[in-house]
């Protein structure tokens, strides 16, 4: 008797790896599709003034997930000299401010000094003083995006 119940246990065994090795269960990788990504078709001017220790910013909406350009096309006003960097900024509006997650200090220039992919929704650029203002400065940017 002993040798018929050993047998059942091996064959109960066999059986339960033979189900959890079974290739119904299998399943096929996906690969993900990735966002394309909108060139700028769209192009708006933000002009402003930003105070000492201060920032303006601008609003804008995006359509599709695209790229964001921003140009800082002038700095100027009495007292701020021609060379004057000023920080620059693409994040979501928050309130009266606008909260930047992308970033970067730059002077006046024709080419953009910030680009990110960002989109669709709403967000916003600022302007704002790194700390080296004595005066306050007039601006011109140009923001591109889809």
């Amino acid at each position: 008797m002993t040798h018929k119940t050993s047998v059942r246990i091996a064959m109960f065994g066999w059986l339960l790896i033979a189900a959890a090795c079974s290739k119904d269960n299998a399943t096929t990788p996906t690969t993900p599709t990735p966002t394309p990504v909108a060139t700028p078709t769209i192009s708006e001017n933000f002009t402003s003034t930003v105070p000492v220790g201060g920032a303006a910013f601008y609003s804008f909406n995006i359509d599709a997930n695209g790229t964001v350009n921003v140009t800082l096309n002038s700095v100027g006003g009495a007292g701020v000299p021609a060379t004057v960097q000023l920080g620059i900024g693409i994040g979501t509006p928050a309130g009266v401010d606008c909260t930047v997650t992308s970033t970067v200090t730059a002077g006046a220039g024709a080419t953009p000094q910030l680009t990110g992919t960002f989109g669709p929704g709403l967000f916003c650029v600022r302007i704002y003083d790194v700390g080296n203002l004595f005066a306050a400065a007039a601006f011109k940017a140009t923001i591109a995006h889809s």
